[in-house]
């Protein structure tokens, strides 16, 4: 692993989980999930916004957090003991229109609970790092175990057709959900609760 900060950590059952920065060398592992190990039927991706390997590594690139104010895209690594399991990312456009992605990249990290316990850490990150004031979670309908995880700690607000989802997405329907930075200190009493009922 390259050395990167790590802004955020959670022990879960299978080991330390992080989140960092992305990495150069974390790049060439988020293409070939997106060029081999996702679904991109289920997952409703535009294959033209997709582009090809090279357009995937270009952006990818640029999302490399820089610290500067007009970075609008930014990605973060999803560790797991320290190596490259998922990544998310953030996409800013005003105070309150800002959209976050995320994808564990290991097959065999996927529901197993990963996405759940660091859920508020993430959330805590995008408002530390980020002048954001709400945060929008647009998550297609049938992509039950995305929503079932949200489901634990934000309520959908409304589901709707996009002709323009954020991100990669074609065309469907999605459920809207909203975050505001007074939330977050909610969603680590709710991680408490979900950790006692274990």
């Amino acid at each position: 692993m390259s050395e990167s900060q790590i802004h955020e950590s959670v022990q879960t059952h299978g080991g330390l989980a992080s989140l960092t920065d992305v990495a150069a060398d974390d790049i060439e592992a988020i293409v070939g999930y997106w060029f081999g190990g996702a679904d991109l039927d289920f997952l409703g991706i535009d294959r033209a916004r997709l582009g090809t390997p090279a357009d995937a590594h270009a952006r990818f690139a640029k999302m490399i957090r820089s610290g500067e104010a007009d970075q609008t895209s930014t990605a973060f690594a999803i560790r797991l003991d320290g190596a490259l399991v998922g990544y998310t990312a953030l996409n800013r456009y005003a105070t309150d229109r800002n959209f976050s992605h995320w994808h564990v990249i290991r097959p065999e990290r996927r529901a197993a609970g990963l996405s759940s316990a660091l859920y508020p850490y993430r959330l805590k990150m995008y408002f530390d790092l980020f002048p954001l004031e709400r945060l929008t979670h647009q998550t297609r309908t049938r992509n039950l175990g995305v929503n079932r995880m949200l489901d634990k700690y934000v309520p959908v607000a409304e589901t709707r057709h996009e002709e323009k989802p954020d991100g990669l997405a074609a065309p469907g329907e999605f459920h809207i959900r909203y975050v505001y930075r007074t939330d977050i200190p909610g969603f680590f009493r709710r991680a408490e609760e979900l950790c006692a009922g274990e």
